[in-house]
């Protein structure tokens, strides 16, 4: 993969874990942020982790669209062309509806929507030429109702649509647009948010049973990227072990009664 690819928020978390996976494929990764020091220790830890990896560092705040247009151009290079683009920067305010603020609405719609649409926008301009792969981070909040975290589930439904108008758009460019929805992965963004307690029981309700990590969803960028992902846009792939399948009822016990406990254990697998 001898391509120049950009990520936003990529000192950290999520955004890390894309940088990382793209360059192991050999993609020349700007990675953008607010903070210049992360992003510094971020490209350090890249190139100890990726030996002969090319880095870039260039701040960046998502919300100020000159800021963007001015980081795409440093991912380019000298030949102006962008091959990938991940839009990851993103966060919200939690709070119930009755409480929030303009501010706390404003805060998640301009770096959510905003941010994504200047990142889209920018980065497809440079693809204009050649074609290029966008990719969004976005959540299963976008869908599944996140009680008290209104804000947040409201802006990444909106990033969705926002993903399937731009496909539409860009297509005729050959710029393909894609969505990753995670699961839960830690990360220094959600540390707060989840403590030993919650994070029990958001395993528990993960058919595979473990937290994901942030080179997992790298690995769906980089397909969405690579060639094998040519012919797919517009389309939103859950990277969760299986976090936000619509599971119904659990009719196990009925089974045991029906069928005794050493059937249902050879069919069951281990107790989580």
């Amino acid at each position: 993969m001898n391509r120049t690819a950009l990520v936003t928020g990529g000192g950290t978390g999520i955004g890390f874990g894309c940088a990382h996976r793209l360059l192991e494929q050999g993609a020349t990764v700007t990675i953008l942020g607010r903070r210049v020091d992360v992003l510094n220790g971020a490209a350090e830890r890249l190139r100890k982790a990726v030996p002969g990896a090319e880095v870039r560092v260039q701040q960046c705040d998502v919300t100020v669209e000159a800021e963007v247009a001015a980081a795409v151009r440093t991912a380019a290079g000298a030949d102006g062309q962008l091959d990938i683009a991940v839009a990851n920067a993103g966060s919200a305010a939690p709070g119930p509806i009755l409480a929030l603020t303009a501010e706390h609405w404003r805060y998640a719609c301009d770096l959510n929507i905003l941010g994504t649409a200047f990142t889209i926008k920018h980065a497809a301009l440079a693809m204009q030429q050649r074609g290029g792969s966008i990719v969004a981070i976005s959540s299963g909040a976008g869908f599944k109702i996140p009680k008290y975290m209104a804000t947040y589930g409201v802006t990444k439904a909106g990033l969705e649509m926002l993903v399937r108008c731009a496909a539409v758009e860009l297509a005729p460019f050959k710029i393909r647009v894609n969505c990753v929805q995670p699961g839960y992965v830690p990360t220094e963004g959600n540390s707060q948010g989840f403590d030993e307690a919650s994070e029990k029981k958001v395993i528990k309700h993960t058919p595979l049973a473990r937290p994901g990590t942030a080179e997992e969803i790298g690995d769906a960028v980089v397909y969405f990227s690579a060639d094998s992902g040519l012919w797919v846009t517009g389309q939103t792939i859950a990277v969760d072990g299986g976090l936000n399948i619509p599971v119904g009822e659990d009719f196990e016990s009925l089974c045991r009664r029906m069928y005794g406990d050493e059937l249902m254990d050879c069919c069951t697998g281990p107790r989580q």
